[in-house]
């Protein structure tokens, strides 16, 4: 086929969706199918029409002949397990803005840079891949309306590399306090095999924060992952005056104020009625990975108190692992510029 530059640099109906070794899959997309893919992996929703193979060399080549630009994202990062989703369906509105939930191939320059532990991270290639990445995502069907891309544990862990890319954008940092992170993380044998596997990918035993994993029992590892994404939260927030951090109990306790503030940061114009229609309609009633299952927010704290009551060894294991890598690399008592009140305490 012969490749139309302009057209896959340019249009979103045609989605870049992933890497394939030295060529990368463009997938058909309208408005409508962007908001059924809840996520946009393997689980993405296209539309009718023609996927295109394309070779990654002459992309890579057009991007550098014609200038990076930064595209303008808004991102919400997470640390996994905390709302990030609900908060993205919530301030995805079909005319209002674009929201492009976990996209692939930004999670696989992640996982490939090795979520900036590796020598790759600081590499051109790496770096022209990220830029790719970027571009693409920066595609919009009304330039006028914002791009909120909702990332996955690996694209936050490049969160400070996305900003010096495409600086200055709004942000929200979403995290959970450490207590409430190991009962998020480690209620399931599922949720404990998620730990485990995605810190082997991210190859967290490289971070030089962290150090050797192996032996760590699940409140250690939980705790090991949690500062690792912290103290990104801390660069970032240091770096970006357009980021805010989200306790993401204020979603689930205060999810009007919390949508409301979220919509004024990423500039989606939403009415307060609108936003009390979201709120109290069936995204808010089921759960937002998967809206066939009914969801009541009072079953997530009984849910999150019963854990801490039957877990306290591995809190216990936790904190300890967590006050002794902060004696050694600092950790603030709090995360600053929170998009809601006051700062929430994170320990």
């Amino acid at each position: 086929m012969s490749i139309d530059l302009a057209r896959l640099f340019g249009d979103p109906a045609l989605y870049f969706h992933g890497y394939e070794g030295d060529h990368v899959r463009f997938l058909p997309m309208d408005r409508d199918s962007y908001e059924r893919s809840i996520f946009l992996d393997r689980r993405i929703q296209i539309a009718p029409g023609q996927a295109y193979r394309v070779p990654l060399q002459p992309l890579l080549g057009h991007l550098a002949a014609q200038g990076f630009s930064a595209p303008r994202l808004n991102l919400i990062h997470h640390v996994g397990q905390c709302g990030s989703t609900l908060l993205a369906r919530a301030l995805d509105v079909t005319d209002r803005s674009l929201v492009l939930r976990e996209p692939f191939h930004l999670r696989q320059v992640a996982v490939h840079g090795g979520a900036g532990f590796t020598s790759a991270y600081a590499s051109g290639e790496w770096r022209a891949m990220l830029g790719l990445s970027l571009h693409m995502l920066g595609k919009r069907f009304d330039p006028a309306q914002p791009v909120i891309v909702k990332g996955n544990v690996p694209i936050s862990m490049i969160g400070d590399a996305i900003l010096e890319a495409d600086p200055d954008r709004a942000a929200i940092l979403l995290y959970f306090p450490l207590v409430d992170y190991c009962a998020a993380v480690l209620r399931t044998p599922n949720h404990l095999g998620w730990v485990q596997s995605v810190t082997r990918e991210l190859r967290l035993a490289e971070d030089p924060l962290v150090g050797p994993i192996d032996g760590l029992d699940p409140g250690a590892l939980v705790g090991a992952l949690w500062f690792s994404l912290i103290k990104r939260y801390e660069r970032i927030l240091s770096q970006n005056g357009a980021a805010r951090s989200l306790d993401a109990n204020q979603l689930f306790d205060e999810p009007q104020a919390t949508v409301a503030a979220s919509a004024r940061l990423f500039e989606v114009a939403l009415s307060e009625e609108e936003i009390a229609e979201r709120v109290s309609g069936p995204l808010f009633s089921s759960y937002a990975k998967d809206p066939s299952q009914a969801y009541a927010p009072e079953q997530r704290v009984e849910r999150r108190e019963a854990w801490k009551q039957d877990n306290a060894v591995l809190i216990d294991s936790a904190r300890r692992w967590v006050g002794e890598a902060a004696s050694r690399h600092g950790l603030p008592a709090a995360l600053e510029r929170p998009l809601l009140g006051d700062p929430a305490p994170l320990l």
